[in-house]
């Protein structure tokens, strides 16, 4: 019975021990698995958030290379603005900042309206110095004095090697200065010198061409009542004035009321934001434009220039001076718009010989200007010239409008 007794109490101990030996290892087990889930050094947790957070570093840095697509510029007239032209343009007032007095006397055959921007006083330099002298008389001898020491230079202008049977005069429209001063030192100086600035008020800018030409119509209806043709022309466009005189005095191509310039013709409303010739739905709702002329350059017939006036003091506002003027204003007097090979919206050949036969070139620089100038009143400019067909004249083609 003892030794049996003993037997049993020794295998006892061993089951003691190795449950104690069990429970050890579970107890480590859990332990180590408790530490590993608090310090978080769980291998594929750690893995998983490495591997995230290498995806967003990544995408932040794709982010910064990648241009962001750049938002349009805000259109300049709302739809809630008014466009009752009226307000702008005051037509009871005298609404001109600064202007030459009495500069239709005597009346001229035509009158150049350049629209000019203020601080655009180089190309105005160059229209004096070049086509302006067939038109303007006191700046063109304001300039002579100027240059008189310069004879020599070949880049100086040359006098005009004939002179234009008809008077015309040329003056330059300018908005106001942003600031505290509505009209710069240098425009009043540049006034005072030449006596060719009309500064209207209203503040400069694209989308306020369209006051800019109606100021025009105004200044001319208050200034130059009787004057037998104004040409609207941009400061960066070269005029054969004697070509544009002999056409005007073509009783076929000059009858009255004329309208005359590059006809356009269904052209249609752009509503991409990024275009300059952006047109918002609320602006202009049809589908097409009414026929108009480039606003480049064209020809009024004075007879006309109050009727358009009135009919764009009681237009809503469009912002397209050319399609509002001669497109909008002319439908509504009844006037439609003549086509003229030798207008051009686009800019032509720096030649003597092409600028012989023209009216007209756009988009040319002053530079361009006095070598052009230079070439055309040199006395052997054109003895290699040939003549060029009427179809030749400009680079697009001349399409046929009709009217609706």
């Amino acid at each position: 019975m003892f030794v049996n007794t003993a037997s049993n109490y020794e295998h006892s101990d061993d089951d003691d021990d190795d449950q104690s030996m069990v429970s050890l290892r579970m107890g480590r087990t859990m332990h180590r698995t408790y530490m590993g889930r608090r310090s978080g050094c769980s291998q594929p947790f750690v893995l998983a958030l490495l591997a995230i957070s290498c995806f967003i570093f990544l995408l932040f840095q794709i982010a910064s290379v990648v241009p962001r697509k750049a938002v349009p510029p805000n259109f300049a007239w709302a739809a809630n603005a008014s466009r009752n032209i009226t307000l702008y343009i005051r037509p009871n007032e005298v609404t001109a900042l600064l202007q030459p007095k009495n500069f239709c006397q005597p009346n001229p055959f035509i009158l150049f309206v350049v629209p000019s921007a203020v601080n655009n006083t180089k190309e105005r330099v160059a229209i004096r110095r070049t086509w302006g002298q067939w038109a303007n008389t006191h700046a063109s001898r304001v300039l002579s004095k100027e240059e008189s020491p310069k004879k020599n230079n070949h880049k100086s202008p040359l006098e005009p090697y004939v002179h234009p049977a008809q008077l015309s005069k040329l003056v330059f429209l300018l908005g106001k200065s942003r600031g505290q001063n509505s009209i710069s030192s240098s425009v009043l100086e540049e006034s005072r010198l030449y006596g060719d600035i009309v500064v209207e008020d209203f503040v400069d800018s694209y989308t306020n061409l369209t006051l800019k030409s109606v100021f025009m119509l105004k200044w001319v209806h208050q200034n130059c009542p009787n004057v037998n043709f104004v040409m609207k022309v941009d400061d960066d466009i070269f005029v054969n004035v004697l070509n544009l005189e002999q056409a005007l005095m073509n009783k076929t191509v000059a009858k009255t009321p004329l309208l005359l310039g590059t006809l356009i013709c269904d052209a249609r409303p752009i509503h991409d934001q990024w275009s300059k010739w952006y047109t918002p739905k609320y602006m202009f709702r049809e589908g097409k434009y009414p026929n108009y002329l480039s606003g480049t350059g064209y020809v009024i017939s004075g007879d006309i220039v109050n009727s358009l006036l009135k009919a764009a003091l009681s237009t809503e506002y469009f912002h397209l001076e050319d399609v509002f003027i001669t497109g909008l204003c002319a439908k509504s007097i009844g006037v439609h718009a003549s086509d003229h090979p030798g207008f051009s919206y686009q800019p032509r050949a720096i030649s003597a010989c092409l600028y012989r036969d023209v009216i007209m070139g756009h988009g040319v620089v002053p530079s361009q200007m006095v070598i052009l100038w230079n070439r055309m009143n040199h006395p052997t400019s054109f003895e290699k010239c040939h003549p060029i067909k009427k179809s030749k004249l400009r680079s697009h083609p001349t399409k046929k409008c009709t009217w609706r």
